[in-house]
């Protein structure tokens, strides 16, 4: 049984090493796998870390680049309205001020109407006045040439009654020397032929005398006829000065109307012009967009390497003596079974502790690293 158990013990002890040995490079090739893939893992990740950065700076960049453009659009925009309301500005400036200047040509034209109005009107006074004036004078003349054409025809007919007064005294002289000479003639004497001859004397005389008287009549009556004329012709002549007078004055009136007409006239047309257009006040200059302000891009660290990942290996000696025991314990089971019927039969057990049930794990560490001590087991 003491044989069996060695020879258990050396066996179990090899196997036990074999084992362990093969265990630990398994764990070591796992863990290098594992440090392998984490260190590929955290490449991967600084790397997308990087990428993750510089697409952000140039996200950033992109959207300067657009805010930008978009600001100096808006501004571009804003330039444009600023010129295009400064346009329509002056061009209505200019319309006001071509209807303001068409409005004082008007004035001017029509002014300049009204002078040729008021010259034309005033021509047509001036034949007006001028064939008053005329006419007056003519009636005047005419007038005056009646007059004179009476006073002569009284005149002709003064010397007319004189003379034809004359020439009957003178007829009646030669009748009554006529009458004398024939009474002398006759014979008669004395005192009947005197008598005779005073009477046809006395005759004579008395004709003579109304001879004269009728012409004396006739030659008041003619110079009553006369001053009447005369009165006439001072009031005829009274009359035209102050037909001339009123013509004068009437022309005046006219003229003065003439010009209050003219003067409205030219009133109203300036009236018509209205004020003078002035420009509107400048529109305001358009100001300069404000530009955002932009922060930077997060830069991040590198993050700490990943923990190398250690192999869990088991003790050599922990395995050689765990696997000796349970060769031995084997190996007594074995020698007890093939040998006498009535043999001793060891324990395995040391103590609480059954050495040949124990694994690797109770002689290790928790973390996969064997524990310090002898044989892996904690104390």
């Amino acid at each position: 049984m003491a044989l069996g158990a060695i020879l258990g013990a050396v066996f179990g002890g090899v196997s036990s090493a074999v084992g362990t040995s093969s265990q630990n490079a398994q764990a070591q090739a796992a863990a290098d796998r594992q440090n392998k893939y984490n260190r590929k893992v955290y490449d991967f990740q600084v790397k997308e870390q990087e990428r993750q950065y510089e697409y952000a700076v140039e996200g950033l960049e992109i959207t300067k680049r657009n805010n930008e453009a978009n600001l100096q659009f808006q501004e571009a925009e804003r330039t444009q309205q600023y010129d295009y309301g400064m346009g329509i500005r002056a061009y209505e400036h200019n319309q006001n001020m071509r209807a303001w200047d068409a409005s004082v040509s008007g004035a001017v034209q029509q002014v300049s109407f009204n002078q040729l109005a008021e010259q034309a009107a005033l021509v047509d006074q001036d034949r007006l006045i001028h064939e008053q004036l005329l006419s007056i004078s003519f009636n005047e003349t005419e007038t005056l040439l009646d007059y004179g054409a009476a006073a002569a025809g009284l005149g002709l007919k003064k010397r007319q009654a004189r003379g034809a007064a004359a020439t009957q005294a003178q007829a009646t002289r030669i009748e009554t020397l006529k009458a004398a000479g024939a009474a002398q003639a006759r014979g008669a004497g004395g005192r009947s032929a005197a008598r005779n001859i005073q009477g046809m004397v006395a005759e004579a005389g008395a004709r003579q005398a109304a001879i004269i008287d009728d012409l004396m009549y006739n030659l008041e009556a003619t110079d009553q006829q006369l001053y009447k004329m005369n009165q006439q012709l001072i009031i005829d002549k009274a009359g035209f000065e102050m037909s001339r007078e009123s013509a004068q004055m009437s022309d005046v009136v006219a003229r003065t109307k003439i010009q209050q007409k003219v003067l409205q006239a030219n009133m109203d047309a300036v009236g018509r012009i209205g004020l003078k257009p002035e420009i509107a006040p400048p529109l305001p200059v358009p100001l300069a967009l404000p530009r955002p302000e932009y922060q930077d891009v997060f830069k991040p660290g590198v993050p700490p390497a990943p923990m190398a990942v250690v192999a869990m290996q088991q003790n050599m000696f922990s395995s050689i003596l765990g696997g000796a025991m349970s060769g031995a314990q084997m190996g007594a089971q074995v020698q007890s079974s093939f040998g006498s019927g009535g043999g001793f039969k060891p324990k395995t057990s040391v103590g609480s502790t059954n050495w040949g049930a124990m694994n690797t794990s109770q002689f290790t560490g928790g973390f996969g690293v064997a524990a310090p001590g002898y044989g892996g087991v904690k104390f």
